[in-house]
């Protein structure tokens, strides 16, 4: 079973068209929403997507997620947000960097400073905040 996430209104075209091509490929797939929008493909709507992941993930079904990458880390091994230091990865070919946790308390920043300084691309995956200033 390939268990595909959608935290946001937005998302839910791509977990959509994600869906249609592991089912024409043959694959189980259900979609799993938030309750929070609207989903009307949804298999399931959770109120805690976090959760929902968590559950999956021992449940030991395969994850597609599209929201940020941190959400499904912490919903994997969740830890204190407020405490954590940041994490950031890059490809061995140099070539993307990506903030996998804590991107709005300098993993982001920090992923576009480094990638700026290697020629690389970054990979933000966070929602923009609302209080967040405009770049």
């Amino acid at each position: 079973m390939i268990a595909i996430f959608s935290l946001a209104q937005k998302s839910i075209v791509i977990a959509e068209k994600v869906k249609s091509v592991l089912l024409e490929k043959g694959f189980n797939a259900e979609l799993i929403c938030s309750e929070k929008i609207s989903c009307n493909s949804a298999d399931e709507k959770v109120k805690s997507v976090y959760r929902a992941i968590k559950e999956s993930f021992k449940q030991k079904k395969n994850i597609v997620a599209i929201l940020p990458m941190g959400v499904v880390v912490r919903a994997i091994e969740p830890k204190k947000k407020t405490e954590d230091p940041w994490v950031v990865c890059i490809d061995e070919n140099g070539k993307w960097v990506i903030p996998v946790l804590n991107g709005h308390r300098g993993a982001n920043e920090f992923a576009k400073r480094i990638a700026a300084g290697i020629s690389a691309q970054p990979v933000i995956t966070t929602f923009k905040m609302m209080n967040e200033q405009q770049e």
